[in-house]
């Protein structure tokens, strides 16, 4: 709980820290999710990022978790990844994740913690970029379950770090945090609605996203009890 606490503190007076210039983004995520066996399940997603000069990412993700018990789930995501360059090209590159997530419930309090290994192949051409290179990732998370209400609030805070030698090497290179609300409906259906800002750090003139985040997941088989949705978006990790 403390070091939950102290993580989330860092990133919110870092943000404050550093004044960089910032431009607002739109995110959205449409998925599906369901189960292969007991413990096994899969997800497929479709991201879309639009900015002021229209859609510049977009990928889908194919995602296989396995859940060791009540407290750790594993999973690996293929991502294909379409990015627009400044001429308006889209480059393609390739990504695969390793992701490890801790979680712990106390009443109606939930914490989290993911750690995530991303390598990309066919990279794009230029500057280090932690969300479309090789980096770990480290994100604290909370969720709070309000009594007789479908709103499901949440906060989170990641941390990129570079593993790589060299320019910008082996160092944390960004934090996004956010705050959103996740609605519990009846049956199948999973949709939640939040706010990320996401900042470059040890970098000279970076600029900073502001992001309105939707996300819509349909769970393939799910019937009409809510307590196993609770939690979760189309990305389920």
């Amino acid at each position: 709980m403390r070091t939950f606490i102290f993580l989330t503190l860092l990133c919110f007076n870092t943000s404050i820290v550093f004044c960089q210039s910032t431009v607002f983004q739109v995110w959205n995520e449409l998925g599906v999710s369901g189960k292969l066996k007991k413990d096994f399940s899969y997800g497929v997603d479709l991201t879309t990022r639009f900015g002021s000069d229209g859609l510049g990412t977009v990928f889908p993700q194919l995602s296989l978790k396995y859940k060791w018990n009540k407290y750790v789930r594993v999973s690996v995501d293929y991502r294909l990844i379409g990015k627009k360059e400044l001429n308006g090209n889209m480059l393609v590159s390739h990504r695969i994740n390793g992701n490890l997530q801790l979680s712990y419930g106390i009443k109606r309090h939930s914490f989290g913690f993911r750690t995530r290994y991303q390598y990309s192949f066919n990279t794009t051409v230029g500057l280090y970029e932690s969300e479309f290179d090789q980096a770990f990732r480290f994100k604290p998370s909370y969720a709070y379950d309000i009594n007789n209400s479908i709103l499901t609030p949440k906060i989170s805070c990641e941390f990129f770090y570079n593993p790589s030698p060299g320019n910008q090497g082996q160092q944390f290179t960004r934090l996004r945090y956010y705050a959103g609300v996740a609605l519990e409906l009846a049956g199948p259906h999973n949709l939640e609605l939040g706010y990320y800002y996401d900042k470059k750090i040890q970098v000279a003139n970076s600029v900073n996203r502001s992001i309105l985040n939707l996300s819509y997941s349909y769970a393939i088989g799910e019937g009409k009890k809510k307590e196993s949705r609770k939690g979760k978006n189309a990305r389920f990790l």
